[in-house]
């Protein structure tokens, strides 16, 4: 089962091809704001941006 590498929430493999790269995702709308998410935060491993 797919899941958020930052919060182990569940993700669907539809959110990972949208949201992630490489095949993981960084964060998912359990951990991060549809913002964070927008702003293509989820890519990043720290998971949010140093720039908050």
């Amino acid at each position: 089962m797919p899941e958020c590498d930052e919060c182990g929430g569940f993700v669907t493999q539809d959110f990972i091809r949208v949201f992630g790269i490489g095949g993981e995702v960084h964060g998912c709308p359990h951990c991060m704001t549809n913002r964070e998410l927008g702003d293509g935060e989820a890519t990043s491993r720290t998971g949010r941006s140093t720039t908050d």
